[in-house]
Order: C-alpha cells, then sequence, then structure tokens
C-alpha cells in the first residue's frame, strides 16, 4: 500500500511545480504581448492574473485556458513568415530512421518567442492536470478506505 505522507508529498510536489510554472506562464506571455488585438491581449493578461497570484487551481478559469490555447494558435498563424522542406522522422527500426519531407513553417523572432510560450502553457496544463488527478485519487481512496 502507498504511504500516506509519500502521496501527499507528491501531491506537494506536483502543486509547487504547477505554481512555478504558471508565474514563469505568466511572465512570458505577458513578454511575448500574446493576443494579436487589444481586447486579446486584454484577455489575456485578465486570465493569466490568477497565476502570477499563484492561484492556479480555480475551476473557473478552465474556459480561460482553452481559449488562451485558440488565442496563441492565431498568433502563431500571424507570424509565419515562411516555409522550409525538412525530413520529418515518421520512425525508426532497424534500418534506420524513416521520414517523409514536410513543409513546416518558419517563424518571425515573436513566432519563436510565442512557440516558446504555447510549450510552457501546454507543461503548465499537463501538470496541472496531473495535480488535479492526483488530488481526486487521494480524495477517492480515503472515500473508500471510510466505507
Amino acid at each position: 500500500m502507498i504511504n500516506s505522507q509519500e502521496n501527499q508529498r507528491s501531491i506537494q510536489s506536483l502543486a509547487e511545480e504547477t505554481v512555478r510554472l504558471g508565474r514563469e506562464l505568466e511572465r512570458e506571455a505577458r513578454s511575448a504581448k500574446v493576443g494579436g488585438s487589444t481586447a486579446a491581449h486584454g484577455f489575456v493578461a485578465r486570465s493569466l492574473r490568477c497565476l502570477a497570484k499563484r492561484n492556479p487551481f480555480d475551476e473557473r478559469d478552465e474556459a480561460s485556458l482553452d481559449a488562451l490555447c485558440g488565442i496563441l494558435d492565431a498568433d502563431l498563424e500571424s507570424e509565419i513568415v515562411s516555409t522550409d522542406t525538412r525530413f520529418v522522422e515518421t520512425r525508426f527500426d532497424a534500418m534506420g530512421p524513416h521520414g517523409e519531407f514536410r513543409d513546416v513553417p518558419v517563424y518571425s523572432e515573436r513566432g519563436e518567442h510565442l512557440l516558446r510560450v504555447r510549450s510552457m502553457l501546454a507543461a503548465f496544463l499537463h501538470v496541472r492536470a496531473a495535480t488535479l488527478d492526483a488530488i481526486a485519487a487521494e480524495t477517492a481512496v480515503a472515500g473508500l478506505l471510510r466505507v
């Protein structure tokens, strides 16, 4: 059986990482000026304000975080300056790499910054979900043990 103290430490570590990643995400998004219009930029700033205040677990933020993904994708689309044909590995076996040539976007400097923000957002969303899942699992197990 899993030691309750170890599990609490695990949840604590996940929560700490979520708070840290949220603060970093807010700073990077502000620096990259995410949001192509004044209204979108204001929405992003308001949506991420809770992360700067170390509050990444408010259920009301789910829709805002989903909208942020869409805003970020639209911003990235506008920062494509050209395309480049590159070999993209699709699998690797005993004979070596296999793949295909694909046209991939080349981004402006701001676009590269936005890519970093998108990567940070993905990492934040992943660890946030893992934290909430761990808490839900702990609650479910505690409920089972009381029965």
